[in-house]
């Protein structure tokens, strides 16, 4: 089979799942297929909402956490996003703008990641931030 129908089969085989998927329940997750977002994307925003969980909660940074591998490639600096102090939204806006390549409401993604009960504290936090701007 040549590149073009087997891409052509897996976006096809992708709509399909879509159909199969219960939307509702895993909103993050269809905004990620649905921007076509990459797995080390998906991660690396993942790892830093549970930094910003930590960091509003003003405890150490979890070993789990830490993903400076992942975080390199989107050169995002370890000492800012290891810092004590409450995260900003600015700071958010800058990691996000590093990690994804094209633009899309912020409010969006934080909704679908707040629906899917990803840590949805800090959905709050920055969706309240989001409203005062």
């Amino acid at each position: 089979m040549d590149l073009v129908k087997e891409v052509k089969l897996l976006k096809y085989q992708m709509n399909l799942m879509k159909h199969m998927v219960k939307a509702d329940e895993h909103l993050f997750f269809m905004f990620a297929i649905d921007h076509e977002f990459e797995e080390d994307q998906v991660n690396a925003l993942l790892k830093i909402i549970n930094v910003f969980s930590d960091r509003l909660k003003n405890q150490e940074i979890s070993i789990f956490s830490q993903a400076n591998h992942l975080f390199s490639q989107f050169n995002i600096p370890l000492d800012t996003l290891y810092d004590r102090e409450q995260p900003t939204l600015d700071e958010f806006k800058s990691y996000v703008t590093k990690i994804f390549y094209q633009d899309f409401e912020l409010k969006y993604l934080l909704s679908s990641l707040k629906r899917q009960s990803i840590h949805s504290k800090v959905c709050d936090y920055f969706l309240k931030l989001l409203r005062e701007e």
